[in-house]
């Protein structure tokens, strides 16, 4: 298959110069009518919760409690307030397509700082799991980012939040790095020759996410940082999915806290 013949794939051929039709903005509206819901506003920033883990410990210690004004039709936002501060955090959006869409609705809703939390698979042997990584690239081995920018193997994180982030997850309790990852659409496709040229090429984790939530950040012009909790080496291991101290998940959210509200403090983003 020619160069050409590569560019006419549907996956590689969207004019991302072109506006969508289809709106979140229209969407939200549409589905607060539904529900005769008013449009309160939101927090400025999120936590995105893609394995859902965090969602009981935020309204156990942390006083989280529901916004009934979020119209989104299969989410739920939890508003944590610390100090007039306020932090929104959505469980159980796993994957990059729908990690997207719902940050699509947030930034909509005027959310200009967003964090996506989630586990991934270490394919590197700087450190062994768990730990805890803050990607600063990413491989594009999904579907969404090429719906928002050209066809390319890699994508830079950008912003200052990636870095802030970094910095604060050290209070987590587990080692902390910043590196490359490799987002996929298909965890059971990972195979030996392509982990071993990643290796290779220095990559220290997969995921499902963090390319698309890069080029979201890139297109939209927000804060996006993924911060990734590296448990396992792809199930091949015996203490696999180990995540670490008991309270690991109140260290997340606190650590992601006083990361979105230092960004805020320093200003607009970009």
């Amino acid at each position: 298959m020619t160069d050409k013949d590569q560019q006419k794939l549907p996956i590689l051929a969207h004019p991302t110069e072109e506006p969508s039709v289809f709106l979140p903005e229209n969407l939200l509206a549409k589905a607060s009518s539904m529900k005769g819901g008013s449009r309160s506003k939101l927090p400025a920033c999120c936590l995105l919760d893609f394995d859902g883990e965090l969602v009981a410990v935020a309204r156990e210690h942390f006083g989280a409690t529901t916004n009934a004004d979020w119209p989104c039709f299969h989410t739920s936002l939890l508003v944590i307030e610390r100090d007039g501060f306020e932090m929104g955090l959505i469980g159980g959006t796993v994957g990059a397509s729908f990690a997207v869409l719902v940050c699509e609705q947030l930034i909509a809703s005027g959310c200009r700082h967003l964090i996506g939390y989630s586990s991934a698979g270490s394919i590197s042997n700087q450190l062994p799991p768990p730990y805890m990584m803050v990607p600063d690239r990413a491989i594009r081995d999904e579907g969404t980012s090429y719906h928002y920018l050209p066809p390319a193997p890699w994508i830079e994180a950008g912003g200052q939040l990636p870095q802030i982030l970094a910095r604060h997850a050290e209070s987590c309790g587990l080692p902390v790095c910043r590196g490359a990852t490799w987002t996929t659409d298909a965890p059971y496709r990972e195979t030996a020759s392509q982990i071993e040229q990643y290796r290779a090429d220095g990559v220290q984790t997969v995921e499902m996410e963090a390319a698309a939530l890069m080029a979201l950040a890139q297109v939209k012009k927000v804060e996006i940082a993924s911060l990734l909790h590296v448990t396992n080496t792809m199930a091949t291991g015996d203490s696999d999915f180990h995540k670490g101290p008991k309270d690991i998940n109140h260290k997340v959210i606190e650590c992601c806290l006083e990361a979105l509200r230092e960004a805020i403090e320093l200003g607009p983003c970009r």
